[in-house]
């Protein structure tokens, strides 16, 4: 959250976009274990894909209508700073917004 910009319409743009990678992973993990599931599961699975990935172009959409330009350039900054909390340890758990509170 500290990277997100203090003042619309950035901050607008930058909440959509991370909005957007959020939804691009959960995309990603419905793919990864939809074939290990039964059939039907699968298949719920696969429809929850589908509604991740249309949220997912709708933010993105959003934020290029917040911005009136491309926003290729915000978005591959927010994945550099993805990749960096990924690849660091944090002291923390933390689940989408925060730490977990006990």
């Amino acid at each position: 959250r500290a990277e997100v910009r203090g003042e619309d319409p950035g901050r607008l743009v930058d909440i959509l976009i991370v909005g957007a990678i959020i939804e691009a992973r959960s995309c990603e993990r419905f793919a990864a274990l939809a074939p290990y599931l039964d059939d039907k599961l699968a298949d719920f699975y696969n429809s929850l894909l589908k509604s991740e990935a249309r949220h997912y172009q709708d933010y993105l959409h959003l934020a290029r209508e917040a911005q009136g330009s491309p926003v290729d350039e915000r978005v591959a900054e927010f994945l550099a700073i993805e990749q960096k909390l990924i690849e660091t340890p944090d002291s923390e758990f933390r689940f989408h917004s925060g730490p977990v509170t006990k």
